[in-house]
């Protein structure tokens, strides 16, 4: 505003602000104010320091400018929502200049646009109750859901330590195992091989020792043959008689008679019942003979077998070896791998544990959310519906207050949109001020800032901006200026239009009481 404008309207208040101020700040006002008026500018910029400019405390980064009020203009719109068609006018009621009393009829609508709607809103408003039943039996799940997640959390968490102890035994078992089993095979391979080159087959099957036997039974059975004069053909065929023998003994016996004493010769010798007795008691040695024969081909048969099953063992055994190194350095890997896999998760849940309370509270809050946001889908399609029927319900549109029409925005035949102007008049019930901004305080102030409204004669008042109008409306270069639009708010009854005040702008301004 202008500083000789502002020192004229506020002449009486500066006096009395004057006298109850220190002698300082009155010289400090005072200049300040000079200064300013001297420089001229339709805005005022405060530096550092406050002073009280009625009952606000004016500082820095606040904007002062002058001018007067009006009375309010309201636009009346629709205020219906969700209408994709719009309503068809049929007739209007009224024009430019005309004064209006609440509820005066404005519009006559098609009783067609009327109904389709109608039924537009009602199908919204069920969609709408579809998806709020929908979105309760959902929410409640969510609860128990969100609330057993908690719990999983938060025990998991006391088991964590836990598990991943287990975890480590399992892993160290598993390498264990396979080192196990690969000393295992190693023992038996080294086993096998000893089996194999060694002797110890020989000695478990006796083969030496039925060998042995069977030499000495054949060795003292050839010796008495010799003594007695028998021959091998008595003894065989009385052996057969009574038992028989095979044919190895047979031929191992033929060929250890070689050299023994003929029949007749022996005879000769000694009388026929002792040469009878000889020859029966070297048939039952033969007999024995025979067996200790089957028991070592047995023991040597078995012997073969076995040392040719060990063989095969052992070459098994070291096939299997490789796998089973393999294995082992598998187990290791995972163990390492794993290890770090098990620290991570245990870090991880027992932060999930820890966070287990904010996480439902998180949840919680969106399941609400969406809860309410259902809910208030519903209740708006069901106000909308209820503000459709009280105001355009039965064909008509009725003038929501008094005032003075400035201009008619619809015509007939014309569909009305949702939210869509039908006329702007004059609203003796609100108050607006608008005042110059220079460019360098504009960026100061933002559409909803409060300011702070000084009347010399009516005193002071609140306000909130309304508007600002983003084309400079001056036609200097050097001074360029922008409007801005203030409402005054509370009990503005006893203010008069046209009347000349000062509006202060920025943070605070309208905060002090």
């Amino acid at each position: 505003m202008k500083i000789r404008d502002f020192c004229t309207t506020h002449k009486k208040r500066i006096v009395v602000i004057a006298i109850a101020l220190v002698t300082v700040l009155v010289i400090a006002g005072g200049a300040v104010f000079f200064f300013l008026w001297k420089n001229g500018g339709s805005g005022v910029s405060f530096g550092t320091g406050d002073f009280m400019m009625g009952d606000v405390a004016v500082g820095e980064n606040m904007v002062s400018a002058s001018g007067v009020t009006s009375v309010g203009i309201t636009q009346e719109n629709l205020e219906v929502e969700g209408l994709s068609e719009g309503l068809l006018i049929e007739e209007v009621y009224v024009s430019s200049g005309d004064e209006l009393q609440e509820g005066d009829k404005i519009l006559k609508l098609s009783e067609e646009s009327v109904a389709q709607a109608r039924e537009e809103l009602e199908e919204t408003l069920r969609d709408a109750e579809l998806a709020y039943r929908a979105g309760v039996i959902e929410y409640e799940q969510n609860k128990i859901t969100i609330a057993y997640d908690r719990d999983m959390a938060v025990l998991a968490g006391q088991q964590a330590q836990e598990v991943y102890n287990e975890t480590i035994e399992t892993l160290s078992d598993s390498v264990e195992r396979a080192q196990e089993e690969l000393d295992e095979t190693n023992e038996q391979i080294a086993g096998y091989r000893e089996m194999v080159n060694g002797d110890d087959y020989e000695t478990t099957f006796k083969v030496a020792e039925y060998k042995e036997l069977y030499d000495e039974n054949l060795n003292l059975l050839t010796t008495r043959m010799e003594e007695w004069g028998v021959s091998w053909s008595q003894v065989v065929s009385g052996a057969g008689q009574t038992g028989g023998g095979n044919g190895s003994m047979t031929e191992m016996g033929n060929v250890r008679a070689e050299g023994s004493v003929s029949g007749s010769d022996a005879a000769a010798q000694v009388s026929s019942d002792v040469y009878s007795q000889y020859v029966t008691v070297l048939q039952s040695l033969y007999r024995v003979l025979e067996q200790n024969l089957t028991d070592y081909e047995q023991a040597l048969s078995d012997y073969e077998d076995a040392v040719a099953n060990a063989r095969l063992n052992l070459q098994t055994l070291e096939l299997s070896v490789s796998s089973l190194e393999e294995a082992l350095n598998q187990a290791k890997s995972n163990y390492e791998t794993q290890v770090l896999q098990a620290k991570l998760t245990l870090e991880q849940t027992l932060a999930a544990a820890e966070r287990a309370e904010s996480d439902y509270e998180t949840a919680m809050e969106k399941a609400e959310s969406d809860y309410e946001t259902l809910k208030d889908a519903k209740e708006d399609a069901e106000e909308n519906l209820a503000l459709f029927e009280s105001s355009v319900g039965d064909g008509y549109y009725y003038a929501a207050q008094s005032g003075s029409i400035l201009r008619v925005m619809v015509q007939q035949n014309q569909y009305l949109a949702s939210d869509g102007t039908i006329f702007m008049y004059t609203d003796p019930e609100t108050m607006t001020v608008t005042v110059s901004v220079d460019q360098s305080d504009i960026a100061r102030v933002e559409v909803g800032d409060e300011a702070y409204i000084e009347s010399s004669e009516y005193g002071s008042f609140r306000g909130n901006v309304t508007e600002m109008n983003p084309v400079s409306q001056s036609d200097s270069r050097t001074n360029v200026t922008y409007n801005v639009t203030v409402a005054l708010t509370g009990d503005i009854g006893n203010l008069a239009t046209n009347e000349t005040v000062t509006v202060i702008f920025g943070k605070g301004a309208a905060n002090e009481e």
